[in-house]
């Protein structure tokens, strides 16, 4: 399977596409693509797709200026669009094969699709690119472009009948426009911030936990093995309700995860699960404590979760819990997609 990914790039000033993103309630980082550029990564949703069309239409719209929106699909095919003042005017393919849509028909026939109009297997469509106007692209770079080699890259010329990763052609397309092509060839799911320059975290403002003067909040992912009769959210409660009492100060919303993202960590959770053996639940929790640094409630949670598990299903030692550090980002996507919330009473 090839690489698959979606963002944007606005012309316009950091601080206003970051506000523009705030009023728009969007989820997203961004990255400096150059002076007065903007690289927007915009937040997948469960299928590890993000709309970046309906993201680059409504920031152009808003800001009264221009953008492009780059889809980069299974290694095979580029799709830029140009936006300006919230209208498309401009729509750019790699592969114009690959906007045929084959089907087989109700007499067992084979057909395609394309614009809308459906046609005979046999009949002629259009191959090669669409749209590889390099005059469109140049006031949408950096400096002097030229347009010599932007129109090489945009054709995909490159003298070779090897094939071209659709996402080398779309970094040799944003170099040729003096973009920077680390934050536009990359996804909201794949940012690491110490390696991404500039990078910045734009999030909606009701996503922002609360948290009291005083208080810690720390983000954790949780793994314990559980019998075949359990309940996974009475565990979860559970879980939540183990931090009362205790030497600190804690609290927690326990998330009871259902369907375990790539995106949300998920790798990093399936091998504990391996690791256990056993029937497992797994669980984002935001816990908050007072009274010790990060370390110490971290660690007085551990063993109050612990001790209320193991007490509770009998667990044995290699059946957890397991407490897993996961990036912001991951954490984030995996608790805002949880089935069910137990809080602490």
């Amino acid at each position: 399977m090839g690489t698959s990914y979606q963002n944007l790039m606005v012309v316009g000033d950091l601080a206003a596409v970051v506000s523009a993103l705030e009023g728009l309630g969007a989820d997203a980082w961004v990255v400096p693509a150059a002076a007065g550029r903007v690289t927007v990564l915009p937040r997948e949703d469960e299928y590890s797709y993000a709309d970046a069309d309906g993201l680059a239409q409504s920031l152009s719209a808003t800001l009264r200026t221009s953008a492009l929106s780059n889809v980069v699909f299974d290694s095979d095919v580029v799709s830029i669009n140009v936006y300006r003042n919230g209208d498309l005017v401009h729509e750019y393919v790699s592969e114009r094969a690959a906007l045929v849509d084959w089907f087989i028909n109700d007499d067992g026939a084979p057909g395609f699709r394309l614009d809308g109009v459906e046609y005979p297997g046999d009949a002629e469509y259009p191959t090669g690119p669409g749209g590889a106007d390099p005059d469109v692209f140049a006031p949408l770079g950096v400096g002097p472009v030229d347009l010599g080699r932007l129109g090489v890259t945009l054709r995909g010329e490159f003298g070779t009948s090897e094939r071209i990763f659709a996402e080398f052609q779309h970094r040799l397309i944003m170099k040729a426009m003096n973009l920077d092509p680390a934050g536009l060839t990359t996804a909201f799911r794949w940012v690491r911030q110490e390696e991404l320059l500039g990078a910045a975290r734009v999030k909606p403002a009701d996503q922002a936990p609360r948290v009291a003067e005083g208080w810690t909040l720390v983000k954790v992912a949780l793994v314990t093995g559980l019998p075949l009769d359990a309940d996974q959210v009475a565990a979860g409660q559970i879980l939540a309700d183990a931090l009362a009492g205790g030497p600190l100060r804690l609290r927690a919303t326990v998330g009871c995860a259902g369907v375990l993202h790539g995106a949300a960590g998920g790798a990093e959770i399936f091998n504990a699960q391996l690791r256990m053996r056993s029937r497992t639940a797994a669980y984002y929790i935001e816990l908050q404590g007072t009274g010790g640094d990060q370390e110490q409630i971290l660690d007085a949670a551990r063993q109050a979760w612990t001790l209320a598990l193991r007490g509770r299903f009998q667990l044995a030692a290699n059946q957890g819990p397991e407490l897993i550090n996961l990036t912001e980002e991951q954490f984030d996507l995996g608790f805002s997609r949880a089935t069910d919330y137990c809080s602490t009473t």
